[in-house]
């Protein structure tokens, strides 16, 4: 799920306006960031951003990205509270015992920073 993880990188980046205020917000070192936004790049094989040493802008696929990317985590957050839902209903046996665990699904980065998954 690396990919979920970096789109949340990337829109924390668009959201603050910087790579050095989301890494410092998601508590990644700035070349963490830079390293996961190439790969995120290199993925889409585009440039998602214009970076100069005072701003970034989007490009038209950074901002295609951006529409896409919020739609595919609300998506994902739906799906995975549906889920919980039918965990709880099943209780720890049948399909639900081969799920991801509770600690294991809050591990995820792009997880603790959805908020229907913070406690």
């Amino acid at each position: 799920m690396m990919i979920l993880d970096n789109l949340v990188l990337f829109l924390r980046i668009v959201e603050k306006g910087g790579l050095a205020a989301a890494g410092r917000e998601l508590g990644l070192s700035a070349a963490s960031v830079s390293e996961r936004l190439v790969a995120l790049e290199k993925y889409y094989g585009a440039a998602l951003l214009h970076r100069t040493t005072r701003a970034i802008n989007l490009t038209d696929e950074g901002r295609l990205l951006v529409q896409g990317a919020r739609r595919l985590l609300a998506e994902a957050d739906w799906n995975l509270s549906f889920g919980w839902g039918w965990r709880r209903f099943l209780g720890p046996s049948g399909s639900a015992r081969r799920s991801m665990s509770a600690a294991a699904m809050s591990s995820r980065p792009w997880m603790r920073s959805w908020p229907s998954t913070r406690k």
